[in-house]
């Protein structure tokens, strides 16, 4: 990992071994020397109005000097072995680069937005909520109230996933001073609700001298979520209030996100819209019946896998009430591959942009069908990289 990625290990701040399941970790070896690897989180992840087991695709990596070999091919289809016999029917990764991983079948089902809003004067809209008390909370009492209200908020959010206790400490609660960029150690701030809290945002600020003799100092937001407007809007302003700061970055966020909303001048938020969660469907049948619809939906889709895993014909039957899927001799009425079929999974639409791009094809009022009932508010968003 250290040699494709280009960190050096120090196994004192090690936030992959506590959650590795080291039963699902495989690799090539030259001897003794480990030369790729490759890995998988067993996730609970939110898919549109379900919940579904997830094979996390993570630690993939071939050493410099082993390229060009067909390793990750290899490990790849020993991975996807592992994903069929734990019944999980779709995987799902952050890809490192995104050229990778189509041709193992993972569609971009997901977008993640670094936003940077820059000082203003009068942060939120006259059209924002009435803001409630924010307060400042230690480390200790962030890992008594954050797990519960993540718990409850990332039901409703597909592409969200839940956080083990053994993840909360290596991946939320660890603060390495090594890993700050120069910025502070972190900082926690809630808004409470009726039952518990109704928000929060971990955050670090970071110094610097402006142009002008001011400060330019920057507050950096990590991790932030909350369930009504008025939290939202709170927490939005209680962080761009912050005095002595002159840019505020918040990092993977939702391109939903109701700052867009909030601002009184909205175009003082740059936004980088990048690629986020991508989705590998390993049994179409059992994911697309898995979740759930916003529309009546019958076609038959011929669905090919360059992998020749998933491929075939199916029949899906959909509507608000409930779903069916199953294998079909019919011709069919959209054809896709198992990538598109992926970056449609989660909610996030497009099958009659992805005909027009040239990728699928099909009925015109099938694709339209198609695009309402596999819609989904809110859309796909995953905060953390795995």
């Amino acid at each position: 990992m250290e040699r494709t990625y280009g960190f050096d290990y120090n196994p004192d701040e090690d936030t992959f071994r506590p959650i590795l399941e080291i039963d699902r970790a495989f690799g090539h070896f030259e001897g003794e020397e480990v030369v790729s690897t490759i890995g998988a989180y067993s996730l609970d992840m939110t898919v549109p109005g379900n919940v579904v087991q997830c094979g996390g695709t993570t630690v993939v990596s071939v050493s410099p000097a082993h390229r060009r070999r067909g390793l990750l091919t290899e490990m790849m289809k020993r991975h996807f072995d592992d994903v069929s016999e734990r019944k999980e029917p779709i995987a799902a990764l952050w890809a490192s680069e995104s050229e990778i991983y189509g041709r193992f079948g993972y569609g971009r089902a997901s977008s993640t937005a670094e936003i940077t809003v820059h000082r203003q004067g009068r942060p939120l809209s006259r059209h924002a909520p009435a803001t409630r008390p924010v307060r400042l909370i230690d480390l200790d009492e962030a890992k008594t109230l954050l797990p519960p209200f993540h718990d409850r908020f990332r039901l409703g959010q597909p592409g969200m996933f839940r956080r083990w206790p053994a993840w909360w400490e290596a991946r939320v609660f660890s603060d390495f001073s090594s890993r700050r960029s120069g910025a502070t150690a972190a900082r926690w701030a809630v808004v409470d609700g009726d039952d518990g809290i109704d928000g929060y945002a971990k955050y670090r600020t970071k110094s610097a001298s402006g142009d002008d003799g001011h400060s330019g100092a920057e507050l950096i937001v990590t991790d932030f979520i909350a369930e009504s407007p008025e939290s939202w809007a709170s927490l939005w302003a209680f962080l761009l209030n912050h005095d002595l700061v002159a840019k505020f970055i918040a990092r993977l966020r939702s391109p939903d996100d109701p700052i867009f909303d909030l601002l009184a001048g909205p175009r003082r938020a740059q936004t980088e819209v990048d690629d986020g969660l991508w989705v590998r469907v390993m049994n179409v049948p059992a994911a697309l019946t898995a979740r759930k619809y916003q529309g009546d939906l019958t076609a038959v889709f011929g669905i090919h896998d360059p992998m020749g895993r998933a491929g075939g014909t199916f029949q899906l039957e959909a509507s608000e009430e409930g779903s069916d899927c199953k294998p079909s001799n019919a011709d069919p009425d959209i054809v896709m591959d198992i990538e598109d079929l992926g970056a449609v999974y989660m909610g996030n639409g497009g099958f009659q942009r992805l005909a027009r791009a040239g990728r699928l094809s099909g009925d015109a009022s099938k694709l339209a069908a198609a695009d309402q009932a596999f819609a989904w508010d809110p859309r796909p968003w995953c905060p953390e990289i795995f």
